[in-house]
């Protein structure tokens, strides 16, 4: 499996994100103490994955910065899609980088499922989940076991099976020609270039595509998604450092940096606090604390709280 690449997309602005996405991107949100891309990330380690091509855009220095610095023992890509022109052209920059096989993941998508059953030696697949809302995704066509056709957030919904934003090519070459030949067709749905039609054009050449029902993802591009991921996560790996237990009363389960300062709060549950965070009197559950962040008297729940703000 190590001869994989894996692309991560994480050019995004994350609109429906802000205020928040001002200071940082989407894929550098936290979650459970960790920004979103290290999540993933963790993922793709657990592949024994150890090449990575990211696509950037949006407040790329600092993401830059942070993997750099984090994950030096990785071997590493940036390409800057300086157009935000959809998945399928962003995924079509790291061409020049990838040969064999490739695992796609999208930045700011958690998978809930071992991302190593998408690797099937000599097949293409796709993760994918039934869902009760089809017409807000990609979605797979079935017809006799097999994937018949792809479409983009349809309409009216052939299938409600969604693709969850994962997928694995045994040859990217292949991918690539794909997405060229879109590119060149001019074919765009609302200004975009979809890899969902890219897939459609290996279906039409007869390259068979598997589906892989994985069990559920996080797709982190809103705040009540992002709230509710950072509350599963934090339900499989609490973290509660014993010196905040003497002053403060914390309710479990919750995720709290060793380097955060909290005083006289009440705290929990669901709550993650970020590293350099300095809490004093405050009373907080089911809510994201950037890291650095200071906040004196605040009583809230489901929100974000990040260091601009105080």
């Amino acid at each position: 499996m190590s001869n994989y690449t894996a692309i991560i997309p994480a050019a995004g602005k994350g609109v429906r994100l802000l205020p928040y996405t001002r200071y940082c991107a989407k894929t550098m949100l936290p979650v459970a103490g960790r920004p979103v891309i290290a999540h993933i990330l963790e993922q793709i380690e657990q592949c024994g994955i150890k090449k990575v091509v990211f696509i950037v855009g949006y407040q790329k220095e600092s993401f830059i910065g942070f993997i750099q610095k984090n994950y030096p023992h990785l071997e590493v890509e940036f390409v800057e899609q300086t157009q935000l022109k959809g998945l399928g052209h962003a995924i079509y920059l790291a061409k020049e980088m990838v040969t064999g096989p490739c695992l796609i993941v999208l930045g700011d998508t958690i998978i809930e499922g071992d991302l190593k059953q998408l690797l099937q030696n000599g097949k293409n697949t796709v993760g994918v989940k039934e869902v009760s809302d089809p017409h807000r995704f990609g979605i797979v066509e079935m017809s006799g076991g097999k994937i018949k056709g792809f479409e983009e957030k349809p309409e009216n919904p052939k299938s409600n099976l969604a693709l969850i934003g994962a997928y694995a090519f045994e040859d990217s070459s292949q991918l690539f020609t794909a997405l060229e030949k879109l590119i060149l067709s001019g074919k765009t749905v609302k200004n975009e270039i979809q890899l969902t039609d890219a897939l459609s054009i290996l279906l039409q050449e007869q390259t068979e595509i598997v589906p892989v029902p994985l069990k559920n993802w996080f797709d982190c591009g809103t705040m009540e998604v992002m709230l509710q991921t950072n509350k599963t996560l934090i339900e499989r790996k609490p973290q509660i450092p014993k010196k905040f237990l003497k002053n403060n009363r914390i309710v479990a389960p919750c995720w709290i940096s060793e380097e955060a300062e909290i005083k006289n709060c009440v705290l929990g549950p669901y709550l993650s606090v970020g590293k350099g965070a300095v809490l004093n009197d405050c009373h907080l559950q089911d809510a994201i604390v950037f890291p650095d962040t200071k906040l004196q008297q605040k009583t809230a729940s489901h929100t974000f709280f990040i260091k601009e703000e105080h």
